[in-house]
């Protein structure tokens, strides 16, 4: 009946303010974004039609199918030649995890204490705790990056199987538990990355104690269902989990002189995630948008023998070791434990796989880190109410700027890779080679040929045999009207990938500059050979005008 009733609450009309202000916080820091274009992985997700794919196919098991399926549905309705839809679903999702979010705090807070229900100051720190998700910078990565819609409906479908799942236990009632099971159905194929939300559902077993009244048939079918589902999408992913699955892995660990096999790069990648595990810890809860960017370099550790490389799995095992033992202790020290679980254990995903092109990614951590924000209410449970909700109130009107901070640098192609680019410590560093190539298609965008030129030649320098490098300098000089450095990088771009019809009509382009209008000729031909519409139509103009 308890969480009969904090379900039905969302009818009531007592909550439609804690709804209908936490929906308002999400409208405020993104509404005035929706025109931000797409970018990085939109670009190519829609230029080459896979939404259309999904939405036309059917479910057929395909990893993401039904986050890439609603995409595909949003093509269908209003087409893709805007951004607005796309941004404004992903902003429906976001408002519906921070909602989603203020009824789990509360759920479990009544689970473990049941007299503290109607206390105003639970509800006060759940609603608080989910405004801070709600209004996050780090939440930006997420839902401002529109492919990225697959990491929201897995949060909100993890978010509603914890739900179901701990109503289950304390009702019994095995409706709640498969429906516990579907919507984990839903999150792992909305992103594979929430293959381990079961994991925080095994938690929820000590920290409830008596109060857990599910027949042990009724949880070993539960859990049959989620193993089940486990072993099919790991089956699906088995190219990403566990292998250097990244395109660029190989040039990568060639660029830091790593030479290993598969089983020791596994040790080394997870070496290096257990470290950066604390690195995500931090900004979420000191959120300094100085040091977040679309793309964050950090050193992969080379030589498992380095007894420092050794130190971030050491801290991450006394981390899991500690909140395990708080969360055994029941109480409001058990849901301190359950909190600082929550990510422990959904981090697990990032040490399975290699990552080395990109080790660290904020939008990831989107998904691990709701439960989290459990502390908040506990924290006003604790100590001086008032004080507390005046300072954490405080701390969500700070949010405001730094997110909308992360939104203007989302909304064009220079600011976003710029940004990345002012981290970087070294310009050498490997993976810098794809910032400052982006960068330089910003400048480029902005017809900043010499500092775009520039951006192309520091990525060249890092990644000498990357073909869009070399064709997109030649692009830069010919703009500059630096003709003859052009043809040298087009024959570059040439050398590497000799059926690129673009980089033969670019060199005809620059011989014709040049006026060497019969070597020019038989570029064109070339490229008009390997299907480049301008060069057949540069071709049939030339031989139209002889005749």
């Amino acid at each position: 009946m308890l969480n009969r009733t904090i379900f039905l609450d969302y009818f009531l009309k007592r909550d439609r303010g804690w709804l209908l202000s936490l929906t308002a916080a999400v409208c405020l820091v993104y509404l005035p974004f929706l025109g931000n274009e797409f970018f990085f992985d939109d670009l190519s997700f829609f230029m080459n039609g896979i939404p259309g794919r999904y939405a036309e196919a059917g479910f057929h098991f395909d990893l993401r199918w039904f986050a890439y399926a609603s995409l595909g549905w949003t093509v269908a309705l209003f087409s893709d030649v805007v951004p607005h839809f796309f941004h404004l679903g992903n902003l429906l999702l976001h408002a519906a995890n921070a909602i989603l979010l203020f009824y789990l705090l509360r759920q479990l807070i009544c689970a473990v204490f049941p007299d503290r229900r109607d206390s105003s100051m639970m509800i006060w720190g759940a609603w608080l705790g989910a405004l801070l998700f709600a209004l996050h910078p780090v939440a930006v990565y997420a839902v401002g990056y529109v492919v990225q819609r697959s990491i929201l409906m897995a949060t909100l479908f993890a978010l509603l199987a914890q739900m179901a799942y701990l109503r289950g236990l304390l009702t019994g009632q095995g409706r709640w538990l498969a429906l516990a099971v579907l919507c984990y159905f839903l999150a792992v194929f909305s992103k594979e990355h929430s293959v381990l939300t079961p994991l925080v559902l095994a938690a929820l077993t000590p920290l409830l104690g008596e109060r857990n009244i599910a027949s042990n048939r009724a949880l070993w079918v539960t859990w049959s269902a989620f193993l089940l589902v486990a072993v099919l999408v790991t089956l699906r992913a088995r190219g990403i989990f566990g292998t250097p699955y990244e395109p660029m892995a190989a040039e990568l660990f060639e660029q830091q002189g790593v030479l290993a096999g598969t089983p020791e790069l596994h040790l080394l990648s997870m070496l290096t995630q257990t470290g950066l595990f604390f690195k995500y810890l931090l900004l979420w809860l000191l959120p300094n948008v100085s040091w977040m960017s679309v793309d964050m370099r950090e050193p992969f550790v080379a030589n498992w023998a380095d007894w420092n490389a050794w130190i971030g799995l050491l801290a991450f095992t006394v981390y899991g070791a500690a909140a395990i033992r708080l969360l055994l202790r029941g109480g409001t020290k058990g849901l301190i434990g359950f909190a600082l679980l929550y990510p422990w254990l959904q981090f697990g995903v990032e040490l399975v796989g290699i990552r080395v092109q990109e080790p660290f990614v904020l939008y990831r951590s989107y998904l691990w880190m709701p439960g989290l924000l459990l502390l908040i209410p506990l924290l006003l449970l604790q100590f001086q109410q008032r004080r507390s909700i005046l300072i954490l109130g405080c701390v969500a009107i700070l949010l405001v700027p730094l997110a909308w901070n992360r939104l203007w640098v989302f909304g064009d192609q220079f600011r976003l890779w710029n940004d990345a680019a002012l981290l970087l410590k070294d310009e050498r560093v490997f993976g810098a080679d794809r910032i400052f190539f982006n960068r330089g298609q910003g400048l480029m965008e902005e017809r900043k040929w010499e500092e775009a030129a520039r951006d192309f030649e520091r990525s060249a320098a890092i990644s000498p045999k990357l073909e869009p490098v070399h064709y997109s300098l030649g692009m830069a000089y010919s703009k500059a009207g630096r003709y003859q450095e052009a043809l040298d990088q087009f024959e570059a771009a040439i050398s590497i990938q000799p059926k690129d019809g673009r980089a033969y009509f670019a060199e005809g382009i620059a011989l014709k500059r040049l006026n060497r209008n019969e070597e020019a000729i038989k570029k064109l031909e070339q490229g008009c050979r390997l299907n480049n519409f301008p060069a057949c139509l540069l071709i049939s103009a030339s031989q139209g005008g002889k005749k």
